[in-house]
This record gives structure tokens, sequence and C-alpha cells, in this order.
């Protein structure tokens, strides 16, 4: 999930529209859409404490520069690391992954 679907999922979660946020943060309806688009790469540090703000979201998901789990992924992450290394393995194989070769090695990389 990219920064611009989280904003969109969050603005829809809390009913407001793109006009909404847009009056909230000082910028116009286009700015909201482009950023939910990823039109606009990059925000200004008061556009992004007031987006964060009116939102209800952590202010460093838009200083970071990869995509950000979800919620539900981030569960999925941790009852993955949280199982034994048989259903560990029954995963990857219903995902069609690699065997882990080393459980050293793969924290590493």
């Amino acid at each position: 999930m990219t920064i611009g679907d989280l904003i969109s999922s969050q603005r829809k979660k809390l009913g407001y529209t793109l006009e909404d946020v847009g009056k909230a943060v000082g910028v116009n309806k286009g700015t909201v859409l482009r950023w939910e688009t990823g039109a606009i790469h990059t925000m200004k540090r008061d556009k992004i404490a007031a987006l964060s703000r009116f939102l209800q979201m952590d202010p460093t998901l838009f200083i970071m520069p990869q995509e950000v789990l979800t919620a539900e992924e981030r569960d999925l992450v941790s009852a993955y690391r949280a199982a034994d290394a048989g259903t560990q393995a029954s995963v990857r194989k219903l995902l069609d992954l690699p065997e882990e070769k080393n459980t050293a090695e793969s924290a590493i990389s």
C-alpha cells in the first residue's frame, strides 16, 4: 500500500471528501487527489503536519520512502514470524515462494 492509498483509505474511512481534506490542510481538492494518486511525491512539512492531524495519522508515514503496510499486513507478518518453522514452510509453499536457506541469513537480508 502506498502513502497515497493510505491517505485515500483513511479519508474515506473518516467520511471526508477531497474538498474537506483540502480545506483542512490549506490546499485545493485537486492537490489532495494528486497526493492520493501519487502524482505529487513530496509535501511541505506544514502540509504533512496538518494532513496527519486531520486524518489522525502518524506524520512519519509521510516521510518514509517505502510502501506502508496496512494493519492487516502487519498482523500477517507478525503471525508468520511467530509461527513455527513447519507453518512458515507451508505458507511459503502455498504462496509459491522459495524455501528459506538459513534463518540467520534471511534475517540479514
